[in-house]
């Protein structure tokens, strides 16, 4: 949201900025220097203009909700952004001008409702990940892988039938690639059948609306339909949130609150940015001739580990606040600013642009699923989606290939990127 107004205390917010940024450039530190990216969401791909804003400095500041944010670019200093003590990752430290309806989702709520695990530290983040472990544990994961790859087989199935003569058009993404996690994700944490409809209507809005009152609307909507649920179970499937609600006694016992924001943060990392690298996978099978394609299982393992490098879902992820003035390479990150890390510019070299898909790199050392003791606990599970999604797509439709009359269509803003066209001849 772009905020062309400042007022009375925003004009003394900034001379206080200017006057700390002189006593600071007198201390041998440097300012990041100010660029701008693509902060309200659009149709379009921001990753061309992200990489651009990273190559202006190692770190720099972007004009964001009439203030600034700090923005960490060069791959190494990612590293350190991303496992920095100083660095922290409290709810209680988002700044007034950032609690805004319809933004960041897992701030929502206040801190004694209930602490998402992205917007935790310390042993509030230790306890959260303690009880999300076990539902996402080795076992836990094959198991479904398994149930993933009845529900592919019965999407392309779908995608068989819909076939009209010899060739036939479909958008991959609504079809297929984002209808997978959507049904898994939904069978997973037990929710009612009619709630795939629901959520895939509320998160669009939510996440890619620039309609910023309808996507107040639809966050709340999202809570709303979590926490009927968790009030009255009865019409859920046995699944995580029924075993969240049963985890009531001992140091580690779920309040309705964690239920719920818990729940809501699955819905979203396990639906929308898996969705989104399934279909970054097929893209960049579809655009190349078949011979040029995965075939063997760990050819479809190193081709998604590339997607992720390339295609991050999540380009800047999640919030970091600086809990005193930080030295970091040479540049000063304020106390109290708002802080992201440029996943996109640290997946690449400095040479490489926005189109570097390259399978024989197997997406080597990639951040995409983050460092440290927030590296997403999701990621075995988002990983085996994806695979067995491609794997399986690429088997059914060997000759698949994208359309020569519909173009590719994205859709992103600088925190989130996905496409919201990928249309294919089923040849």
């Amino acid at each position: 949201m772009n905020v062309t107004t400042k007022t009375g205390e925003q004009n003394a917010q900034t001379d206080a900025q200017n006057k700390q940024e002189t006593e600071d450039t007198q201390a041998g530190l440097k300012n990041p220097p100010e660029t701008a990216m693509p902060v309200d969401p659009g149709p379009f791909d921001c990753m061309p203009e992200l990489l651009a804003a990273a190559r202006v400095a190692p770190v720099v500041r972007i004009p964001y909700l009439g203030q600034h944010a700090w923005v960490v670019c060069d791959p190494e200093l990612v590293k350190e952004a991303l496992t920095h003590p100083r660095l922290a990752k409290d709810i209680t430290l988002v700044p007034d001008f950032m609690r805004r309806p319809g933004l960041m989702v897992g701030s929502q709520p206040p801190p004694e409702y209930a602490r998402a695990m992205i917007m935790s530290d310390g042993e509030d983040h230790a306890r959260i990940r303690r009880v999300h472990a076990p539902v996402l544990s080795p076992r836990n994961t094959e198991r479904w892988g398994e149930r993933v790859a009845v529900k592919v087989e019965g999407f392309l199935d779908e995608l068989e039938r819909s076939r009209s003569g010899e060739a036939a058009e479909v958008n991959v993404v609504t079809d297929y690639t984002h209808k997978v996690p959507l049904a898994f994700i939904s069978e997973m944490l037990g929710l009612p059948l009619e709630a795939e409809r629901r959520l895939r209507g509320i998160t669009d809005v939510m996440l890619y609306s620039s309609d910023y009152p309808a996507r107040t609307e639809a966050v709340g909507a999202l809570f709303g339909a979590v926490e009927g649920w968790v009030r009255d179970p009865a019409p859920l499937r046995d699944g995580v949130i029924t075993g969240f609600l049963e985890a009531a006694e001992g140091p580690d016992a779920v309040t309705e609150g964690e239920a719920v924001v818990w729940t809501v943060g699955m819905i979203i990392t396990g639906y929308e940015t898996t969705g989104s690298l399934i279909s970054a996978s097929l893209y960049e099978a579809l655009r190349r001739p078949a011979d040029e394609r995965p075939r063997t299982d760990e050819d479809i393992k190193a081709w998604v580990e590339e997607a992720l490098r390339v295609h991050p879902p999540f380009p800047h992820p999640t919030w970091r606040f600086a809990l005193e003035d930080i030295d970091l390479g040479g540049y000063l990150i304020p106390k109290g600013s708002p802080v992201q890390v440029s996943i996109a510019a640290a997946n690449r070299e400095p040479d490489e642009d926005a189109d570097s898909f390259a399978a024989e790199r197997r997406g080597h050392g990639h951040l995409t699923f983050g460092l440290g003791m927030h590296y997403c606990i999701g990621a075995s599970l988002v990983r085996l989606e994806a695979q067995i999604a491609v794997g399986s797509f690429l088997r059914r439709f060997p000759r698949a290939r994208l359309s020569d009359s519909t173009a590719v269509e994205w859709e992103s803003e600088w925190m989130i990127r996905r496409m919201s066209v990928l249309p294919a001849v089923l040849a």
